[in-house]
């Protein structure tokens, strides 16, 4: 069990889509961008473990990032 307090880790992710409203009578009409900013903050305790790779880690970031790209991207 881990003696470690929990601590907050946060990633900041942006990214762009493009849309166009058919049938609408305006400026949307036509096809636009936007470009999109996500924070996404974890709780956890950090890795107590000396053995693992990512010991002191709540969550490597690439793993993060993948289930972002995955799930919400």
């Amino acid at each position: 069990m881990s003696t470690l307090p929990s601590i907050r880790v946060t990633k900041d992710f942006t990214f762009d889509m493009a849309h166009a409203l058919y049938g609408y009578d305006g400026p949307c009409k036509n096809i636009h961008g936007h470009t999109y900013h996500l924070s996404i903050t974890l709780l956890g305790k950090p890795i107590a473990d000396i053995e693992h790779v990512n010991l002191g880690m709540v969550i490597d970031f690439v793993e993060l990032k993948d289930v972002v790209k995955k799930h919400i991207i």
